[in-house]
């Protein structure tokens, strides 16, 4: 193991409290077979690999055959704060989902390459001026906000980006709201696009569909302002899907203006409840940017299918705690913030009634973050606003979408992808045993086929809990890091048969 930073003196005690443990060596063995996970969940039970055919057991597992009497495994948490490791599968993931769509494979056709297709950024509106980093032609930085009273030159990592010059006037409601109703704002203007796209060919909306189809992926990225915006690739098919390309007279131009037009005219109406100032319309920013999207390696394009997937697959693991807010819930789990019971007549035995886990004037936040929280929770308690959720998802400042979504054609799903990555497992495991080529490993419940060259596994599985001790969390995140670098020095070695590390 190599370590790629300092260690103070209290981390170096822990750390050597960690591999004097008996089972270190087991526990750094089933960590690295995690891929240095973070928060890894403790099983305890047994699994037994059976032969149906001849009744042989072929892999007897059981944990309290283990130095440590448990199991661990990956938490496939996707968020990057809360578990890096876990986050990169995600990440690699949905690269290889997003470029599916853009260059063919996983079941999606490469002669979607020829589809029209466009990379879309959508942005917020402004609810009042805010400290930012803006660099000119040659390098330097903009004064940040001299008309609403800021000319300073905020350096690189500046806690003051983001946030608000004066909160007293900034619109935290709007704002708020803003994020809420951002994903129905979404839909709405794929509806317009469709009827741009109708109306250039002279078609009804109806007649549009049956001849072409809008198929999209997206991710949502939120800003320092704590206000999201969606990167979107955008393509259009035939009304098939990728298997077909759509009419002739849908250039990728056209394609490009209607998406334009759709985001000047898409609108949502809020709901009014007390704290709002009465119904409010919900709008994209005036920063609309569209691109087309080319081949890698193909002409000087400023846009390429490499670059698009990778933008796209590195926002899928972040959310709002890039803003500084938090990663987890402010709501209690079990009242989801109302302070009561299931029944509405007792108050929540878990949270006192408070409805909250945290007394938020008391977070380790900055103020802008705490703000829009706090907006969210007052806001939340409004019954008018009841179906916008504000106080379950406060600590997302009010969003509540997926961060990573697509269209069903777009191109092939996650799960997929994580059923291949298991059939691979299982195929590897059945080499080790030493089982026939065409064999297949089932779980006892699932369907198959009993003529088949099939071998069960049975297990009993029972949750500990989760987590690491703070030496072992030191270790795991040394772990994760050599396991990085060895796939990072793999995509330079010419040995093709190389495998990716368990």
């Amino acid at each position: 193991m190599s370590f790629k930073r300092d260690f103070t003196e209290e981390e170096i005690a822990v750390l050597v409290e960690a591999a004097a443990d008996p089972g270190f060596g087991r526990w750094r063995e089933m960590i690295r077979s995690t891929g240095g996970c973070a928060d890894p969940i403790h099983l305890h039970g047994r699994s037994e690999i059976i032969d149906p055919a001849t009744g042989e057991v072929l892999l007897d597992y059981d944990t309290d055959k283990e130095p440590l009497h448990r199991l661990l495994v990956a938490c496939r948490n996707r968020r990057a704060s809360r578990c890096p490791s876990c986050a990169e599968t995600y990440r690699a993931d949905t690269y290889q989902l997003i470029r599916a769509g853009l260059v063919g494979g996983k079941d999606v056709p490469p002669s979607v390459i020829a589809h029209p297709r466009s990379f879309a950024t959508f942005t917020a509106p402004s609810f009042g001026p805010v400290h930012h980093r803006v660099l000119n032609a040659d390098g330097t930085v903009r004064l940040c906000q001299p008309a609403a009273g800021c000319r300073l030159r905020h350096q690189k990592g500046d806690p003051l980006v983001g946030q608000a010059i004066d909160p007293g006037s900034y619109d935290y409601v709007g704002a708020v709201l803003w994020n809420a109703m951002s994903g129905a704002l979404w839909h709405r203007t794929t509806t317009i696009v469709v009827r741009e796209l109708a109306a250039v060919a002279g078609m009804s909306e109806r007649d549009l569909r049956r001849t072409c189809r809008l198929s999209y992926g997206k991710v949502a990225e939120f800003q320092a302002r704590g206000l999201v915006h969606f990167h979107v690739v955008i393509r259009l098919d035939g009304a098939e899907g990728p298997d077909q390309e759509a009419p002739s007279v849908f250039t990728v131009e056209v394609l490009e203006d209607a998406v334009r037009h759709a985001a000047q005219q898409a609108v949502v109406w809020a709901p009014a409840g007390a704290g709002t100032g009465g119904r409010r319309t919900v709008v994209w920013g005036r920063e609309i940017d569209v691109q087309a999207v080319t081949l890698a390696g193909v002409g000087a394009a400023e846009v390429t299918d490499q670059q698009v997937a990778g933008y796209l697959a590195k926002y899928a693991t972040k959310a709002a705690e890039t803003t500084g807010t938090l990663d987890r819930p402010v709501a209690c789990w079990h009242c989801k913030g109302s302070g009561a019971d299931s029944s509405g007549l007792r108050r929540c035995g878990r949270c006192g009634g408070r409805g909250s886990k945290y007394e938020i004037a008391d977070l380790t936040l900055n103020q802008h973050a705490k703000a829009m929280i706090q907006t969210c929770w007052d806001l939340g308690a409004d019954p008018a606003l009841e179906e916008l959720r504000l106080r379950p998802w406060a600590h997302m400042l009010g969003f509540r979408g997926h961060f990573s979504t697509k269209s069903r054609l777009y191109s092939t799903t996650l799960t997929k992808l994580r059923s291949a990555r298991l059939e691979w497992r299982k195929a590897r495991l059945l080499r080790f045993l030493g089982c026939p080529e065409e064999a297949t490993l089932h779980h006892l419940e699932d369907d198959f086929d009993p003529d088949a060259e099939t071998v069960l596994a049975v297990g009993h599985w029972q949750y500990l809990g989760r987590g690491h001790t703070a030496g072992q969390a030191l270790y795991a995140r040394t772990i994760a890091e050599d396991l990085a670098e060895e796939r990072r020095l793999a995509r330079f070695a010419p040995n093709d048969e190389w495998e990716e590390p368990a």
